[in-house]
């Protein structure tokens, strides 16, 4: 139940500064400020249409950082051991900025099945930057909700790319991991819903993480079934149009690993993942997911990426797409809802409408795909 297995409603945190606000200095935790700083001007990452594109790296390949006993450090706090004696339960969301703006680097740190969060600790973050090993980015300290942040300024991030993030409890050197992506203003996104649109049904969200709200799995022993070519059609929008993904779900945080997972174990192509980050702001309502996912998107053209090609199942996916602005024949709907507002309605599956798209040409992108 929600009272086991979610983070307590104490725990829940506003909309995160790394995606609400201009002011992107230290949201969520007591965190360093890793270089020299610079304008949020948009302007900034603006690409001269003279100059050679730049190359889009991926870089996630590194072996993971090998800590031990030797490598841990005193708690800041005596509850903080009794608290990590209990299993870890930590989370990241994935980062996105262009190379003009600070990237704000967050994670949430809790442990036990009430979600516990560790509060005022050192945690450690290393990235790996396609040296073939993963290097150190700085520390911060855990706010009171167990969460923190680590500002990269734009002197310091690096080029072009995606890149792995591992943060580290310094304490006990449990982790969480999750992805930075440095995009030049212009890239053009196209996003997904997960549940109900990559996954067959709604019943495919509730047998997997709902009982009554929200119950994460446990077991593991339980895999929504994807829709009939959902695997094709990220593979084709991402590989063959070009397409930056941005993966954006109803789910809450403290399931980023299991959602994770599933992209990954399915086949998908990568993309950016973004999760809510409250339990009231996965509430299936226009006031709940609906706002979330809006204010997510009005962020992302914020940063000056284009927002346009969207695929959902609900309402409350086609009231965020129409507050982005994609247009109506770009946005697609599965199920029950699809063709609604204007709409296209795709069924239950992908197949038809992946022979539809054979012939679209690829988007030009500000950057050139690397391997």
């Amino acid at each position: 139940m929600l009272g086991a297995c979610g983070p307590s409603e104490a725990s829940q945190a506003p909309w995160n500064d790394d995606v609400g606000n201009e002011d992107v200095g230290e949201p969520d935790g007591k965190g360093d400020h890793v270089g020299d700083g610079g304008s949020n001007d948009a302007g900034e990452g603006d690409v001269d249409p003279g100059a050679s594109l730049p190359v889009h790296v991926f870089c996630d390949q590194a072996p993971l950082p090998q800590f031990g006993e030797d490598d841990t450090v005193d708690w800041e706090n005596f509850s903080s051991r009794a608290i990590a004696a209990l299993s870890d339960w930590h989370s990241a969301q994935d980062v996105i900025t262009h190379p003009a703006r600070e990237a704000v680097l967050t994670g949430k740190f809790t442990y036990g099945p009430t979600s516990k969060d560790l509060q005022g600790e050192r945690i450690e973050v290393w990235m790996d930057d396609c040296s073939g090993e993963y290097v150190r980015v700085g520390e911060g300290l855990t706010d009171s909700d167990g969460r923190v942040a680590l500002t990269m300024a734009p002197d310091v991030l690096p080029p072009v790319g995606a890149y792995a993030l591992y943060l580290r409890v310094m304490g006990d050197n449990t982790y969480t991991r999750s992805m930075m992506r440095v995009l030049p203003q212009g890239t053009k996104l196209l996003v997904f819903d997960i549940d109900a649109t990559l996954t067959t049904s709604d019943t495919e969200l509730f047998a997997d993480i709902f009982n009554d709200l929200f119950e994460p799995i446990f077991d593991g022993d339980y895999v929504p079934e994807a829709r009939a070519g959902a695997t094709d059609i990220t593979q084709v929008r991402h590989g063959e149009h070009g397409y930056q993904l941005v993966y954006m779900t109803g789910r809450p945080y403290w399931l980023t690993a299991q959602s994770r997972e599933w992209l990954i174990d399915q086949g998908m192509a990568p993309g950016h993942l973004r999760l809510t980050s409250s339990n009231s702001e996965s509430m299936p309502t226009e006031g709940g997911v609906g706002t979330y996912k809006a204010e997510f998107l009005a962020y992302l053209q914020g940063l000056g990426f284009e927002v346009t090609v969207a695929y959902g199942n609900a309402t409350t996916d086609i009231y965020a797409y129409a507050q982005a602005g994609v247009p109506l024949d770009r946005t697609y709907i599965l199920g029950a809802h699809g063709g609604e507002e204007g709409t296209v309605a795709l069924g239950e599956d992908y197949l038809t409408h992946l022979q539809d798209i054979q012939g679209e040409v690829a988007v030009e992108q500000p950057f050139t795909w690397g391997p």
